[in-house]
């Protein structure tokens, strides 16, 4: 049987490669140069470092196809014929394409599964379950470095007036061009922890628009932009939770629960 791997399944199950040594592992070229151009993208290498072990380990590496993985598969499928081939992907559009020129697709789940009585790598394994476990905590930290900046925020509004209004006029605008780099900085350097925050800012503005209210029905105009503006707030912090957890196992759960129609 020939399993061909996408970038999505080798991102969100690494330890897939583990079975590189069967020889049933199919990599294409298109899919080993998107996951070695993950640094030039400021992500980490260690997935490279990664597959670079399991090609070393006897994966194959197929060459390009015009039409991209779903030619490769027909190409197999026609010289070894459909029931020896199966895609293994996380591409909705790709395994209903797929379906309807007779080729299976699986996802990770069952290629380890059918894999389970292989030979695996030890020694990619264990890096496989690293590069997991760094990602969840970079998860953890992220959601711990969000609700620290959300703290730091409450308190800032707060005791506005003690800080602001007893400083120098011109002291203002040179506090705001300072936080408005530092969160710039934030943004660039730690995505996911900054798109947590905005998330829980724009939850706290949209909530102080209804539960100020005497009664919902006096929702002034102030107020629902107010309202208006805190979703926005978060919308843009789901944004950049979205692509910060793109290139990760947890990008596969994040577009089947957001993005099942593609």
């Amino acid at each position: 049987m020939l399993y061909i791997l996408d970038t999505g399944a080798i991102v969100q199950r690494p330890e897939v490669l583990a079975h590189a040594a069967t020889g049933d592992l199919l990599i294409p070229q298109a899919a080993v140069d998107d996951i070695r151009d993950r640094e030039k993208r400021g992500l980490r290498a260690d997935l490279e470092h990664l597959l670079d072990q399991a090609i070393a380990a006897g994966a194959v590496v197929a060459p390009s196809a015009d039409g991209g993985i779903a030619e490769l598969a027909l190409n197999l499928a026609a010289e070894n014929g459909a029931e020896a081939v199966r895609v293994v992907t996380t591409d909705r559009r790709l395994v209903r394409l797929l379906a309807s020129k007779g080729v299976t697709s699986i996802g990770t789940s069952d290629l380890l599964s059918a894999q389970a009585t292989a030979p695996s790598d030890a020694g990619i394994e264990q890096a496989a379950r690293r590069i997991v476990s760094a990602q969840h905590r970079n998860l953890a930290s992220g959601l711990a470095i969000a609700l620290a900046g959300t703290a730091m925020a409450i308190v800032v509004v707060r005791y506005h007036q003690l800080i602001f209004h007893t400083a120098p006029d011109w002291i203002v605008p040179i506090a705001l061009l300072l936080a408005g780099l530092l969160f710039f900085w934030w943004r660039e350097r730690d995505r996911l922890s900054y798109g947590l925050f905005e998330v829980m800012i724009g939850l706290l503005i949209s909530s102080q628009s209804i539960v100020t209210l005497p009664a919902p029905s006096e929702l002034s105009t102030a107020k629902s932009i107010q309202l208006v503006g805190g979703l926005y707030v978060m919308v843009r912090g789901l944004d950049n939770v979205d692509r910060s957890v793109e290139d990760t196992r947890f990008g596969g759960w994040w577009r089947r629960l957001f993005r099942s129609a593609r």
